[in-house]
């Protein structure tokens, strides 16, 4: 069978030139970047006609805007148009690397089809030194016949002509040259108005290394538009598009903002970082370098605090948010899209997304990092950019630049070391105004200035604070560092600062204590400034021995105060124990009166038990009219069954039975003897009990709970007993307002149960909470824990429970619940 190979259909040059460039100011990058190659000094960016009234439609078809790119670079012969311009994806650029003393740029051989992108017709005139001029003209269209299936790129002729640079002049309107390129761009697919012209400045900007770090003579790139000229006279000099572009923003921002630098060697042997903050060098540091692959980059990282953000504004005209953050630049010229608004190439935003408050995200910071030295060979292993020009390849270089995670990539190490200075150090430089309002303030003020910046914390707390984490920032192993070099006289300022505000605060304790009439308190609040200020000079070297001789004064001083308050609280310990004598005098007093008033009014003729039962009864006799009272409404708003007034009418019947035995026990003579006393399990009849209360009380108004586990008591004991005690303490809780009621009970021994009587009412008064003498108070016969309480409840309940061989005692308010606890222990 015959031999057979590819073919180039014509349709190729679309596939490499207008379909795979699809971004019109990439494309014009890649034009600057070849005569950045060619050792011109200059890329003159020209555009006439671009004004036009055409529709959209219309412009599409045809049109005379124009884009003109000169330069006066090394130019190309006849040999070099034919042999290497027309050979499509061949570049000399992959094996020469280096030329006019600069490290190539391009080596794809596919940045020359950048001309396709933005327009369809392209004439060519070029020199070489001692060559003719050369005019090579292209009609891109050609190669857009899509039904030809016939035709081969190969078959399309172009006309290559030499012309002399009078033909030159007078077809291009530019002046002569000696050698270099002028690209003639016509009938351009996009319309080229002020705003996409000044969105190309813009990003020409940012394609543009600051540091111009090319080894060699600077190179300039011009945009030239006189159609806008008159326009742009009254727009600010961020907008306007003609003359030299610049990316002036990095240098200014060194005295405004908190900043990072970190350099790789060109032996790749060492890394050095410096920190600099407000237009000071905090440290400098040289450390081995872990990073095996990477060489000859330096990273540059600026935190903008909101001052920063706003002077951003004031000097380019936009936010530098929509500027955009990390940009990255590869043998002198950016790689997008890298950095732009919205890329997180790094992975700052996500990483700052998942709920760390103390990470910088991209609205923070901006910055650039700079890989140099670069051999853009796709055979060797190294940074590799795309053919489309969108990024380079995640390759093993990439991730020790960029990985994020532990054990950290290059950026990341900078990185994190600026993040800790910013959360630990500077605290975020925060400031008592909103960013909106300080931006404001600087744009509208003519004369802002430096001084005029207002912060939460002063200068010196925020400058001591920096240096004293300066090892935490940096976070590296002794055998890693080579050279550390703290900033000396940032240090000796401060300790002289520090001097200054430690001698004022001596004063100012010294004119104090000169008043006599200073309490205990006013004395401690001058020892602890006193201390505050020892440890603030503590780590401070002094100035010809200031520090020490502070030292000594704020000595005297705190044995002086120490004396002072000793004599004071003296005092006034004495006058607070008098104070609190006669008001427990006066308490006792109170409490005997409320007793012979009780005493005095009640009935001789009752007994003490006999006392505690009419209490009951009238307890009853309360629940009785309450139940009533509730069956009353039940009837009345139509909201009963069958069920629920038998509940209701059950809980009237018993209390009023019960109601009726407490009155005939009062009048039996044998009264003590015939108490019903039995034998039964004491937990199982107080639950029973409190199943009844349950019944009688809606949940809304007290609820009861029950709280034991296997717990049990059997013993012989007076089940009315025991019903008075609870009766009185459920009567008590519901006087204090309680909505609920919680009991508690535990064995602490087969023969002993402990029972937590509990509520969330209002407590019992301080008075009974002193002491054990004053909470035994509150069981006294008369005295009372609720206004208009006869004082009788409580002491009934210590009686009944003296039956049954059982004590009670307040142990107090907010133990259980958040109102009063009573303990209750039966043997």
């Amino acid at each position: 069978m015959a031999k057979v190979s590819f073919r180039t259909n014509i349709l190729l040059k679309s596939i490499i030139g207008k379909d795979l460039i699809t971004d019109d100011n990439i494309a014009v990058l890649e034009l600057v970047k070849n005569s950045f190659d060619a050792g011109s000094n200059e890329a003159k960016i020209i555009f006439r006609d671009v004004v036009t009234e055409l529709s959209a439609k219309d412009y599409k078809k045809y049109n005379q805007s124009k884009i003109i790119l000169r330069d006066t670079g090394s130019g190309m012969s006849e040999y070099d148009l034919i042999n290497k311009w027309l050979n499509i994806a061949y570049s000399e650029k992959k094996s020469k690397k280096e030329e006019f003393n600069r490290q190539l740029a391009g080596n794809k051989g596919v940045g020359r089809f950048s001309c396709d992108r933005l327009g369809k017709s392209l004439v060519i005139y070029t020199k070489k030194n001692s060559e003719p001029l050369l005019k090579l003209s292209i009609d891109w269209t050609e190669f857009e016949k899509i039904d030809d299936i016939e035709k081969n790129i190969q078959d399309i002729d172009f006309e290559l002509d030499e012309i002399s640079i009078e033909q030159y002049v007078k077809e291009t309107h530019l002046e002569e040259f000696e050698t270099g390129t002028t690209l003639f761009i016509s009938n351009l697919r996009e319309n080229w108005d002020l705003s996409k012209i000044q969105s190309l400045k813009r990003q020409l900007e940012r394609f543009i290394n600051p540091n111009q770090n090319f080894e060699a003579e600077s190179f300039d790139v011009t945009i030239e538009a006189d159609e806008f000229q008159k326009i742009e006279r009254g727009l600010p000099e961020s907008e306007k598009i003609n003359g030299v572009v610049k990316n002036r923003i990095f240098s200014k921002l060194d005295f405004k903002a908190t900043y990072i630098k970190a350099n790789i060697s060109e032996d790749g042997k060492t890394i050095t970082t410096v920190l600099r903050d407000r237009g000071n060098e905090i440290f400098t540091l040289k450390e081995h370098n872990p990073f095996d692959l990477l060489k000859d980059i330096e990273i540059n990282i600026y935190y903008l605090n909101p001052y920063s953000k706003a002077y951003f504004r004031r000097q380019t005209g936009i936010r530098s948010v929509d500027f955009g953050s990390i940009f990255l630049f590869i043998n002198g010229f950016r790689i997008p899209p890298y950095g732009d608004q919205g890329n997180d190439w790094l992975g700052m935003e996500l990483r700052k997304g998942q709920g760390h408050s103390r990470f910088l995200g991209t609205r923070e910071v901006i910055g650039r990092i700079e890989i140099n030295g670069v051999e853009l060979d796709d055979e060797k292993e190294d940074f590799f950019i795309i053919s489309n020009r969108s990024g380079v390849d995640n390759n093993k270089h990439y991730e020790q630049l960029t990985k994020n995670s532990a054990p950290y990539g290059y950026y990341f190490k900078t990185f994190r070391r600026l993040e800790r200075f910013v959360d630990e150090g500077i605290k975020w430089d925060s400031t008592p105004l909103k960013e909106s309002a300080i931006e404001k303030k600087v744009l509208d003020d003519k004369n802002w200035n430096e001084g005029k910046e207002e912060y939460k914390e002063d200068l010196l707390t925020r400058n001591k604070r920096v240096i004293s984490i300066i090892e935490k920032i940096i976070n590296a192993k002794n055998d890693e560092i080579i050279s550390l070099s703290i900033n000396k006289e940032l240090v000796t300022e401060l300790a002289d600062e520090q001097a200054k505000k430690a001698k004022a605060e001596i004063d100012s304790i010294v004119g104090q204590l000169n008043n006599k009439t200073l309490s205990s308190e006013q004395i401690t609040q001058l020892i602890n400034d006193l201390k505050s200020s020892e440890n603030e000079i503590e780590n401070f070297p002094g100035q010809e021995g200031q520090i020490e001789l502070l030292k000594k004064e704020q000595n005297k001083l705190k044995l002086e105060l120490e004396r002072k308050f000793a004599e004071k609280k003296e005092l006034e310990d004495e006058a607070i124990r008098l104070e609190e004598e006669a008001k427990r005098l006066q308490e006792e007093l109170e409490l005997e009166k409320e007793k012979n008033t009780y005493l005095k009014t009640s009935s001789r003729t009752l007994t003490e038990d006999a006392k505690g039962l009419v209490h009951n009864i009238k307890i009853t006799s309360r629940k009785i009219s309450s139940s009533v009272d509730n069956l009353y409404d039940k009837i009345l708003n139509d909201s009963y069954t069958k069920n629920s007034l038998l509940k209701s009418l059950g809980a009237i019947k018993f209390q009023s039975e019960k109601a009726n035995k407490i009155s005939k026990i009062i009048t039996r003579s044998n009264f003590k003897t015939d108490r019903n006393a039995q034998i039964a399990d004491v937990v199982q009849y107080i639950k029973q009990y409190i199943e009844i209360y349950s019944d009688i009380y809606p949940r809304n108004e007290l609820e009861f709970k029950i709280v034991e586990k296997d717990t049990t008591l059997t013993k012989k004991f007076s089940v009315l007993d025991m019903s008075v005690v609870l009766d009185d303490l459920i009567s008590n809780s519901e006087k204090a307002g309680a909505s609920l009621i919680e009991i508690e009970m535990t064995n602490t021994s087969k023969e002993e149960l402990n029972i937590l009587f509990s509520d969330d009412g209002r407590g019992v008064a301080e008075k009974f909470l002193g002491d054990e003498k004053s909470k035994n108070k509150i069981f006294e016969l008369g005295v009372t824990t609720t206004n208009g309480g006869s004082g009788i409840g409580l002491n009934s309940v210590r009686e009944g429970l003296r039956s049954m061989n059982g004590t009670i005692k307040l142990i107090g308010n907010n133990v259980k619940l958040k109102g009063a606890c009573f303990e209750i222990i039966i043997k």
